[in-house]
């Protein structure tokens, strides 16, 4: 096994130039019906040769319509994996749409919770607010603190003596 790097030939512009192997194996594997449809139709004609060439007009005429139908279903294979492989396409780049929209929105649903939890804290701190302000100014102990809430004493008695 070599340890040589392998060049990677580039076009003009900087795509990398595929070989004919490259070709064919990424082809066959896009739609391998196709390669194979295409050997069956050349072995069928190779044999309708042999068989004209032996002046076998039954065997040949036989021959002659396998390669017709091994031709018709190349082309239904071209066609029907053109179409596959388009719709196949299709559905992994609405796939792919789909999961950015749902990670815009799992992210949008992360910050509106960030920012409903922030205002569920401000509204229970601004309820506790208003419940010992009301607490005070009710007297809370039954006395009045006065106006600055009973730091000065308790606002009774200090002003009559």
């Amino acid at each position: 096994m070599s340890t040589e790097p392998v060049e990677l030939l580039l076009d003009a512009n900087g795509n990398p130039i595929e070989t004919w192997g490259g070709k064919f194996e990424r082809k066959f594997k896009e739609n391998p019906f196709v390669p194979v449809l295409a050997g069956l139709t050349t072995a069928s004609l190779i044999v309708a040769a042999s068989k004209l060439r032996r002046r076998d007009s039954v065997s040949l005429n036989h021959w002659l319509r396998v390669r017709v139908v091994m031709q018709g279903l190349t082309v239904v294979a071209v066609v029907g994996g053109s179409w596959w492989y388009g719709q196949m396409k299709h559905q992994k780049e609405a796939a792919a749409k789909v999961s950015a929209v749902d990670q815009d929105k799992l992210i949008e649903r992360a910050a509106f919770e960030k920012r409903l939890r922030a205002a569920e804290e401000t509204d229970r701190l601004e309820k506790e607010e208003e419940a010992v302000l009301a607490k005070q100014r009710s007297g809370g102990s039954g006395e009045s603190t006065g106006w600055l809430g009973g730091w000065w004493g308790s606002g009774k008695g200090s002003a009559s003596k």
